[in-house]
């Protein structure tokens, strides 16, 4: 009996010793400790996690200090759930991102500090129909004067225009056939240019309209 109560008695132990091994361990994986940018944010074990099914301005665009501040409210030093996990560039994870029963990636779209990029996930449909509410609302960074038609200078009136998932950059110029139809969203790193040349040396090239 004896033996047997001493087996008991190991058995318990390395099963506390597991149980506070593997929370230590899921805190760590889990809790936020750093905020970079709107969609992005470092964990306790150094992973870097990009909210998936979202893109925000880079920092130093038109309405990224405002995004990055809703989303270090929303999860600065708390614990989060990731579900939905792929791999990214950079070794990155993408991922759906919840406090509790917050969806994150959805909060920020539904404020208007997001644009969504449609890339597939459970709630893609849910997060598209919010994203387009707000920016019909003009909220977040819809409410903030991001996007532009006019140049607000005679002197830099080129276009600069980048795609949806920013895999290609063009510039139009004033007479391309499509370039009273081109909006700039500051808030995507779009940009109004002075010259050709600065727009080349930005990494854009000239529309095909344009020839």
């Amino acid at each position: 009996m004896k033996v047997k109560k001493w087996a008991m008695m190991v058995v318990l132990g390395v099963s506390v010793i597991a149980n506070v091994v593997f929370g230590k361990s899921y805190w760590e994986a889990t809790k936020v400790i750093e905020v970079i940018d709107g969609d992005t944010f470092r964990m306790k074990n150094e992973r870097k996690v990009r909210l998936l099914g979202i893109d925000t301005p880079e920092l130093g665009d038109c309405g990224s200090e405002e995004a990055k501040a809703k989303l270090t409210d929303l999860i600065d030093g708390k614990r989060v759930v990731l579900t939905e996990k792929t791999g990214e560039t950079y070794g990155r994870i993408q991922a759906l991102v919840y406090v509790g029963d917050t969806l994150v990636n959805k909060v920020m779209l539904e404020e208007g500090w997001a644009r969504t990029d449609y890339k597939k996930n459970s709630h893609r449909e849910e997060m598209t129909a919010v994203y387009h509410e707000a920016k019909n609302s003009k909220r977040g960074v819809f409410g903030m004067d991001c996007s532009q038609v006019e140049p607000e200078s005679k002197d830099c009136v080129i276009k600069g225009n980048i795609d949806a998932d920013r895999s290609w950059k063009i510039y139009h110029l004033p007479e391309c056939t499509q370039y009273k139809s081109v909006i700039i969203d500051l808030d995507r790193g779009e940009k109004w240019f002075c010259s050709e040349e600065e727009a080349i040396e930005a990494g854009f090239r000239k529309s095909g309209e344009c020839e």
